[in-house]
């Protein structure tokens, strides 16, 4: 029986194999996902990432994208190929007061900014190119009243995907408002879908690349009851299944974590071929609303060592890895 480490290997170099081959345009049975986890400003590791898998010519190689919260919209700039531009984005415009302000208690992460302001104008995503795209993005969403999660995608003609983006990334407490998106009202995505690898094995993917913006060791505990009184006059309003999914604890989620820890990741349905890249370097310093530039470009140069250490490669030496002029 091979050493796990073998087997993580060899997994790393037939991802890298089929991906390759789906660049040059082969024809190859495998249905391969990519899972973007969201975190705020967190974002920035996994948006360095994408940028990594853009740098490695595998923008156009997935089937299926899934992501929550920040890992949404950042999934949408990867599809497009807008990922470098993206990192920018984050180093150099998002950490303006406009967008993050602690002092703003109603509104700490204007997310209405982000999308109409950023998303729209400042640093545009290509939107037509995001809804032409062979690649279909699932964006999930958290309902308000019963705390399911939702997915909408690009291929869905009668949902404002802006509208969307803006609902996954609508941080309760942080943000602090409800979202309608078609019928319904929604909030921050990753409250019960954190990590959505099960929304593309629903979609056959068999080869799943998973982009992590918390470490291995990261779960999700219930909270206790002086945090949750502290957060009562942000929160009384809502439902009991959102306050539970909001101060409880997350068993999938941590289920899921201690699978991906694994020398060798073993998930249900998808025959042990997921690559897992996730932050090495003491992470714990980058929060869900770290500002500072100098962190953030730290964080998505570790983020672009750690995609190519994934596949078992050695990333290039260059003096930029995030400069693009789209």
């Amino acid at each position: 029986m091979p050493h796990s480490s073998d087997t993580h290997t060899q997994t790393a170099r037939d991802a890298w194999n089929l991906l390759a081959r789906k660049r040059l345009g082969q024809a190859d049975t495998d249905t391969i996902g990519l899972v973007v986890q969201g975190g705020g400003m967190r974002g920035v590791y996994s948006m360095a990432a994408l940028a990594a898998l853009e740098e490695m010519g595998f923008g156009q190689c997935f089937d299926h994208v899934a992501g929550s919260s920040a890992g949404a919209l950042n999934s949408a700039y990867f599809i497009t190929g807008q990922a470098s531009y993206g990192v920018e984005t984050y180093i150099h415009h998002l950490t303006q007061r406009r967008f993050v302000n602690p002092f703003r208690l109603k509104k700490m992460v204007d997310i209405d900014y982000l999308v109409d302001h950023i998303g729209k104008k400042a640093r545009p995503l290509d939107l037509d190119a995001l809804l032409a795209a062979r690649t279909m993005l699932h964006i999930s969403l958290t309902d308000i009243s019963e705390g399911h999660t939702r997915y909408v995608t690009n291929r869905m003609p009668d949902i404002d995907l802006w509208e969307a983006f803006r609902a996954s990334a609508a941080m309760p407490i942080l943000y602090n408002k409800s979202v309608k998106v078609g019928d319904g009202l929604y909030v921050d995505g990753s409250l019960r879908a954190r990590v959505p690898i099960r929304r593309v094995l629903e979609y056959g993917c068999r080869f799943v690349v998973v982009i992590l913006t918390m470490p291995h060791s990261h779960r999700i505990v219930s909270k206790n009851a002086w945090i949750q009184s502290l957060s009562w006059p942000a929160t009384r309003h809502y439902s009991g299944p959102l306050r539970q999914a909001l101060f409880g604890e997350d068993v999938d989620y941590n289920t899921l974590k201690s699978d991906l820890s694994d020398e060798s990741p073993r998930i249900a349905g998808c025959a042990n071929r997921v690559v897992v890249i996730t932050p090495q370097r003491r992470p714990e310093r980058f929060s869900t609303i770290t500002t500072d530039p100098r962190q953030l470009m730290q964080c998505a140069l570790e983020a672009r060592e750690d995609t190519w250490k994934a596949f078992g490669q050695s990333p290039p030496p260059v003096v930029n890895p995030f400069a693009m002029t789209a």
